[in-house]
């Protein structure tokens, strides 16, 4: 059909063709904009890398450009662990089981991490520490992020942070520090790979050392990406001071930490939190924003194309060979960053200061959890630490437990708590012991009098 239709057009002309008129109007059109379409969906990632055997954490794996990367993973046969806000929600189970199914691949998991709060992420992070040999880990994901629609007034996590910058920023930052050791223990010739998602809009962000949390400075409610772009800032600074820290660490056996931490933009797709913003939390902005969305379906990204850039920062195998703290947007690395990004000096006061910042966080959210404890659960947590202090198994910390821990020794050994004075040494001299065995006889020969009497009388009853 196309070589009669070309045919044709050579030997009998255009006007010969059937609906050349319709063509001559609306092709170029159509091919502008699928010329458009084609610029604006990015570069694709050509490379492709083993994952069988190989341990992933991932944030926001459970929607948007986060959901791409925990399917491509999976099927390339890694273990993905999905840090989510809670284990409680069925829609997770069901996620994972769906995931599990679509992929064929059973090594899908998830663990709460809410990034809401700094003590959830502590949690996590301390029971994936508490393995013994340290647990395997290729690479950490985070691709979680909270941008607030214009409007809103401000909003904070459960530790009292701007929801923008705890989440995006302090909280991602206490999760990778505290991994820190992990990170570290892996085998030199791991290839270890960090990759932090950035945004577009870090260019209209700043860097206020005194004031972190935004409490000094006017919230800025009609244009809220303001703060999210310093997050994202921020986020960036730290991960060239850690990548810093990580390589400056000296291994026992030596050798150099294999780690690698990158950041990559994927630039502005259309996912459920650009739809949010987009549409301003609204119901008739969700109405305006489906009559614009042939304009979004042109101009942003998919989630799939903006899962792109990541896929070349996991897969690419010139990552490990280079020093990490990369700026990755369309598949390859961008040297063009901002000034803060090469000002080592405020990237390192700027670690420092936020791992203050958290610590003070952390200590106030103590206080307030331990006031909001019902009566129920201190006599809970009292009778545990009563049995943990009971177990003879458990080293005991002050002299007051040892003595309690010696006293249930000795009734089980058939001492006798009663018999034994209360200032008897650890370690008794002859004559003391001699001097507790007599009392221990004289109060054993005056327990079995008041037995057998005691005996007596009950035959007598009988009787």
């Amino acid at each position: 059909m196309p070589v009669d239709i070309l045919t044709t057009a050579l030997f009998e002309g255009t006007d010969s063709v059937p609906g050349w008129e319709y063509i001559k109007t609306y092709a170029p059109l159509a091919l502008a904009l699928g010329s458009i379409k084609y610029y604006f969906r990015g570069a694709t990632n050509t490379w492709e890398r083993d994952l069988h055997g190989k341990v992933y954490l991932l944030t926001g794996g459970t929607s948007g450009v986060g959901a791409h990367i925990a399917y491509e993973l999976a099927m390339k046969g890694a273990q993905v662990i999905l840090l989510v806000r809670s284990m409680e929600d069925i829609w997770v189970v069901d996620f994972v089981n769906d995931l599990r199914e679509k992929t064929n691949n059973i090594l899908i998991y998830a663990e709460e991490c809410d990034l809401n709060s700094l003590y959830s992420v502590r949690k996590f992070a301390t029971k994936w520490l508490d393995n013994q040999p340290p647990r395997r880990l290729d690479g950490v994901i985070c691709c979680a992020a909270e941008a607030i629609p214009s409007g809103r007034q401000r909003q904070f996590t459960i530790d009292g942070v701007e929801k923008q910058l705890g989440i995006n920023y302090f909280s991602h930052y206490h999760l990778l520090t505290l991994l820190g050791p992990s990170l570290r223990v892996q085998p030199p010739d791991r290839d270890v790979r960090v990759v932090l998602a950035t945004c577009t809009s870090q260019a209209i962000g700043t860097v206020d050392l005194d004031d972190l949390l935004w409490k000094s400075k006017t919230y800025p409610k009609n244009q809220p990406w303001k703060i999210y772009g310093t997050s994202k800032l921020l986020l960036g600074l730290f991960a060239r001071e850690y990548q810093k820290r990580i390589s400056e660490y000296e291994r026992k056996d030596g050798m150099k930490c294999n780690v690698t931490i990158n950041l990559v933009n994927p630039g502005i797709m259309r996912t459920p939190s650009t739809r949010r913003v987009l549409s301003m939390g609204t119901l008739w902005g969700l109405f305006l924003y489906l009559i614009l969305y042939p304009i979004w379906y042109l101009f942003l990204k998919s989630a799939r194309q903006g899962a792109q850039s990541f896929y070349f920062a996991l897969f690419a195998p010139i990552i490990p060979k280079i020093e990490g703290g990369n700026y990755i947007q369309e598949c390859k690395i961008n040297p063009k960053v901002r000034k803060e990004y090469n000002d080592f000096e405020l990237q390192k006061e700027l670690f420092d200061k936020t791992e203050k910042i958290i610590e003070e966080l952390e200590k106030k959210s103590a206080l307030v959890r331990n006031s909001q404890k019902s009566a129920s659960e201190k006599k809970r947590e009292k009778r545990k630490e009563n049995k943990k202090k009971a177990d003879l198994a458990v080293q005991p910390k002050s002299s007051e437990e040892l003595d309690s821990k010696l006293n249930k020794l000795r009734n089980e050994l058939g001492i006798g708590i009663n018999r034994v004075p209360d200032n008897l040494p650890l370690f008794p001299s002859e004559n003391e012991r001699k001097n507790i065995s007599s009392s221990g006889s004289s109060s054993g020969s005056s327990a079995t009098g008041s037995t057998s009497k005691a005996q007596s009388s009950k035959r007598k009853n009988k009787k």
